[in-house]
């Protein structure tokens, strides 16, 4: 009887952790999107809501990924919890966020919603950055009604805005000066208004990681 009774309250007990503290696992790697690069050792935690921390969260487990950018992180939990990702830890990266897919429900782009008793598969992306230097020169200047146009979108992925476009008049003439951008190809579009007649010009700018771009635009 005794036997039958710790026997009993094992199965109460581990029954009770697999329906209440139903265990959640995420799988998968970080990673630059447009090169496939790796980024290994970024944190990855995962944190419950809680009122008892001024932030409103308190962390439950974290993990980092291994030499391929791998990583796998579980936890059996009563309560819902989410996945982030601290790139930027690791060096001087753009975070992108999680990947976007059907299955993979996220709170906002840069946190998962940990289903319950599920193991899930995500990706989370992010770039280095790179310097970006954009000179402008009218070189041919014929008054103060003389007009440019310019506009950078970056091309390499969807979805990422980094760069409000703006309007020159008059005799312009500034050599720019190297801004930190997210490393990638960019859609330099500029439009020339002079004496009434409108011309349009494009050109891709490739900015390296870690490394700089310049391009010059006379007009």
């Amino acid at each position: 009887m005794k036997q039958l009774a710790i026997f009993s309250l094992v199965f109460l007990f581990v029954g009770g952790c697999t329906k209440f503290g139903k265990n959640m696992t995420v799988k998968g790697r970080v990673l630059n999107p447009i090169t496939g690069e790796k980024i290994p050792n970024a944190p990855l935690i995962m944190y419950r809501s809680t009122l008892d921390y001024p932030s409103g969260k308190k962390k439950v487990k974290e993990t980092k990924t291994d030499s391929e950018g791998y990583f796998e992180i579980s936890k059996a939990s009563l309560s819902k919890c989410y996945l982030t990702c601290n790139v930027t830890e690791v060096g001087d990266y753009y975070p992108i966020g999680w990947e976007k897919k059907d299955d993979i429900p996220l709170f906002d782009a840069f946190t998962i919603s940990i289903k319950k008793g599920k193991t899930m598969h995500a990706d989370y992306y992010a770039v280095p950055y790179g310097e970006l230097k954009i000179s402008i020169h009218n070189v041919n200047c014929q008054g103060a009604n003389d007009t440019l146009i310019y506009k950078r979108s970056y091309v390499s992925l969807n979805g990422i805005s980094v760069f409000q476009p703006f309007t020159l008049t008059g005799c312009y003439d500034n050599d720019g000066v190297f801004a930190k951008v997210p490393s990638g190809e960019y859609l330099v579009e500029w439009t020339v208004i002079r004496n009434g007649t409108s011309n349009d010009y494009t050109h891709i700018v490739s900015v390296p990681a870690n490394g700089q771009a310049y391009y010059n635009i006379d007009y």
